[in-house]
C-alpha cells in the first residue's frame, strides 16, 4: 500500500469507512492519485465509489479506455487515526444517472496505525496561526500524526498565548511539492520560556492527500 510503514502494518478483511468518506484512488494507466467519495458497498461483494474528477486535459485525451473491467485500482483512506489501503479491480464504470465505479471487494486490507509512527527530525519553516495571531515557526520533527513546532518571539512582538487543546493551523511547503500546504492541529503539550515556545501538535482532520504528501516527505529524509 505505502512505503516505509514497517512494523505498524496490520491486515484486515473488512472495509471500515463511513458513506461519504474521502478516498484516494490510483488507477493503473492514469497518472497521479485522485480524490473521490465512498458511496456504498455490499459486504464481500463489491464497493461503489464516485468517479474521480479528472483534469480536463485527461478527459480530452480520452480516459474511458482506462476504466475497463479488470483494471487495477489502489484505494487509500484514513479512518479513526489509521490509514487503510487495498488493491482491487474495476467491475464496471457507470455513466448514468451518476458517474460511479463498482470495485471488487478487497481480499486483504492493510492498516497502518498512525499513533505508533515515530517522528523524524526535520527543519521546515512554517507560519503558525493561533487565535488569529500568525507567527513564524519551525517544524522540528514530524510524522503522519503530528509534529513538534518551535515558535520564537519576533522583534517587538509577543509570543502567542496558547493552552493545551487550542486549535492551531500551520502553513508550510514540503520539499518536492510546489504547493503550500495547510495543516490543522490541536496543541497537546507546551514548553516555553521568555523567548520561545515549543508546541507538541496532533494533526486534526487530515486528508488522504495531505497524508500522502507528508508520508512522501518522511520517506525522503529517513
Amino acid at each position: 500500500m505505502t512505503d516505509g510503514e514497517g512494523d505498524n502494518l496490520e491486515t484486515e478483511k473488512r472495509v471500515s469507512i463511513e458513506i461519504g468518506g474521502q478516498l484516494q484512488v490510483e488507477i493503473k494507466g492514469i497518472p497521479s492519485r485522485y480524490q473521490t467519495i465512498f458511496v456504498g458497498m455490499e459486504l464481500d461483494e463489491y464497493l461503489i465509489i464516485k468517479e474521480p474528477v479528472f483534469p480536463h486535459k485527461l478527459r480530452i485525451s480520452g480516459i474511458k479506455h482506462k476504466l475497463f473491467p479488470g483494471n487495477e485500482i489502489t484505494v487509500r483512506y484514513i479512518y479513526k487515526g489509521s490509514v487503510f489501503g487495498f488493491q482491487t479491480k474495476l467491475i464496471e464504470a457507470l455513466y448514468t444517472p451518476k458517474r460511479l465505479l463498482f470495485l471488487e471487494y478487497p481480499k486483504v486490507i492493510e492498516k497502518h496505525d498512525l499513533r505508533l509512527t515515530k517522528r523524524i527530525d526535520c527543519y521546515l519553516p512554517a507560519i503558525t496561526k493561533i487565535k488569529d495571531q500568525e507567527t513564524q515557526g519551525i517544524i522540528l520533527d514530524i510524522n503522519e500524526k503530528g509534529c513538534r513546532c518551535l515558535i520564537k518571539a519576533a522583534k517587538n512582538m509577543k509570543l502567542p498565548v496558547v493552552q493545551n487543546d487550542d486549535q492551531i493551523a500551520l502553513r508550510c511547503h514540503f520539499p518536492g511539492n510546489p504547493d503550500e500546504q495547510m495543516v490543522s492541529g490541536i496543541v497537546k503539550n507546551i514548553t516555553k520560556d521568555s523567548q520561545k515556545t515549543t508546541l507538541g501538535i496532533q494533526f486534526h482532520e487530515m486528508t488522504v492527500e495531505l497524508h500522502s504528501i507528508i508520508e512522501q516527505y518522511i520517506s525522503t529524509v529517513k
